[in-house]
């Protein structure tokens, strides 16, 4: 308790020897700080050593962090297809048919199964299956800790595509990877796509 009081006069000593000329030049310095912050205040060459941090430092940062497209959250636990041949492991995200389409995700692949023994998987050439025209008749994937090889590949023009065909069933556990070809059209479509079918082994 003692102690508590000599604070207390001692913060009340200090106080009383502040005098007017003490406050004044207090608030003066206070607001000279709060002048500086100010942008319009600046000479040119602040303004240009501000502006050279920022497009060197500051915007590099946020386009690579607050611009790359978000890969959900429970990722984790989607089923994985990897791919030796490219260097390939991706999570696979269950997809649904939104309007006779499908809404591929932009970071990883997707899937899309409507009869028995048929598994579409679907990235953008872009990004998850941008080496995906690397791959060659006889190498081997593995999607959900199960192994398939490459037994086909095409390259077809996007309207003379039967998607009705694409996911029919199939006798055997088949996969069907598909990505965008040819050139690039906007909205991230293009004029073909690369249709690659797996069996299982």
């Amino acid at each position: 308790m003692r102690f508590f009081w000599r604070c207390i006069q001692f913060f009340g000593s200090v106080w009383q020897r502040f005098t007017k000329a003490d406050f004044s030049r207090l608030k003066l310095y206070l607001r000279r700080s709060v002048c500086r912050l100010n942008p319009f205040s600046w000479g040119e060459r602040t303004v240009k050593v501000v502006l050279a941090l920022f497009i060197s430092l500051v915007l590099p940062l946020y386009l690579y962090f607050g611009l790359q497209p978000n890969i959900p959250a429970d990722a984790a636990s989607y089923p994985r297809l990897v791919i030796p041949g490219i260097q390939l492991d991706t999570p696979v995200e269950e997809l649904e048919l939104e309007d006779r389409q499908l809404n591929v995700p932009d970071m990883i692949a997707g899937s899309y199964s409507s009869e028995p023994n048929k598994t579409l998987i679907v990235g953008h050439s872009s990004t998850v299956f941008e080496d995906l025209d690397q791959l060659e008749i006889g190498q081997e994937l593995t999607y959900n800790d199960r192994n398939y090889e490459i037994t086909y590949l095409e390259v077809l023009e996007k309207e003379k595509i039967s998607m009705r065909k694409v996911l029919a069933g199939a006798t055997e556990d088949t996969l069907i990877l598909m990505t965008c070809a040819g050139e690039s059209l906007p909205n991230q479509d293009a004029t073909h796509r690369l249709i690659i079918t797996a069996r299982a082994k």
